[in-house]
């Protein structure tokens, strides 16, 4: 009998999907509530599928919640990349894929000579849903408008603005969907997964901050009070890698991470848009970025590992 969460989805056992999920703060024990998230919604399908031989022309207001699964950014996400970590050749894989997303060559300013040399390690780890501590500076930085009166250039709405009021923390930690990180090295990559969604535009107290921004603000930042092996990631040696479907990438304009990346990325304007988007940062720390911003689509982790991403559009996902 398989003791995998579900057969198709999350084809792992649960004690496996754990090891998954780094300790917060001085807290060394996992907390179990990420893996109670799967297992509900995979009690859910599995409920509703019992007696259905087929969803055709069911609708949407009898489907779209037990077959969450199908569209779950979390499941996409654990289940593309533990095949890759869980396979036997994943160093090959991952090289592969990330000659793909930044060049044959690593970026220079990572100071490492291959992908091999980035990823080759038996410690090498996988963790999902990654809180890092929103830099100091940008908290600082956006604490000083709403002394300075210029809250206006970040938020417009008058009871947000009279919250912050005393408030010495405006924004919290940033949730990483995935982090992949060498502790021996330091090489770590961030990775931003989004299947039908856009990047979210705001936090509560600045409504023009970004996701990916927001994301690569905290991957700058160094962490000595993270657990171990965390704080070992080296903000030099990090990586940011947008995963989608094929079908926004080949239509970059639908999304706004579209955009946004593409912007970031440019080797003549992306360090103009990343000091515009985080103005607490000096063009220094932002002159090699945008050679370190990448893009993937789920379909290219399935050309290289058949396993990953089960999402097709075939007869036998309807039935």
């Amino acid at each position: 009998m398989s003791n995998k969460m579900q057969e198709k989805y999350l084809p792992f056992k649960e004690d496996v999907l754990i090891k998954h999920f780094a300790p917060v703060g001085k807290n060394t024990k996992v907390n179990r509530n990420h893996i109670n998230y799967y297992k509900k919604s995979i009690i859910k399908y599995k409920s509703y599928r019992k007696n259905k031989k087929s969803i055709f022309g069911k609708p949407l207001c009898e489907t779209s919640r037990p077959c969450q699964i199908q569209k779950d950014e979390r499941f996409w996400t654990v289940n593309t990349l533990m095949n890759i970590y869980h396979n036997k050749n994943r160093v090959y894989d991952l090289c592969m894929l990330f000659e793909k997303a930044f060049g044959k060559k690593v970026p220079t300013s990572i100071e490492l000579d291959s992908w091999r040399e980035c990823l080759s390690s038996d410690n090498l780890k996988l963790y999902f849903e990654v809180d890092l501590p929103s830099p100091p500076s940008y908290k600082n930085n956006l604490c000083s408008l709403f002394k300075e009166d210029k809250i206006q250039e970040h938020q417009i709405i008058p009871f947000i603005i009279a919250s912050a009021h005393d408030k010495k923390i405006l924004e919290g930690s940033t949730q990483v969907d995935a982090l992949i990180l060498n502790p021996d090295n330091g090489f770590n990559i961030l990775i931003e997964a989004k299947v039908l969604s856009d990047i979210s535009i705001s936090v509560t107290y600045d409504v023009v901050r970004n996701q990916i921004s927001r994301n690569i603000d905290a991957m700058l930042e160094k962490n000595e009070r993270l657990c171990n092996p965390l704080k070992k990631r080296d903000p030099y040696k990090s990586l940011f890698l947008l995963l989608t479907p094929k079908l926004f990438k080949d239509n970059p304009t639908s999304r706004l991470y579209g955009y946004k990346i593409r912007e970031y990325q440019d080797k003549n304007k992306g360090e103009d848009a990343l000091k515009k988007d985080l103005p607490h940062r000096t063009k220094e720390e932002l002159r090699n970025i945008p050679s370190r911003i990448g893009w993937l689509t789920w379909e290219d982790f399935k050309e290289v590992n058949k396993k990953c991403s089960p999402w097709s559009l075939e007869k036998e996902n309807y039935l």
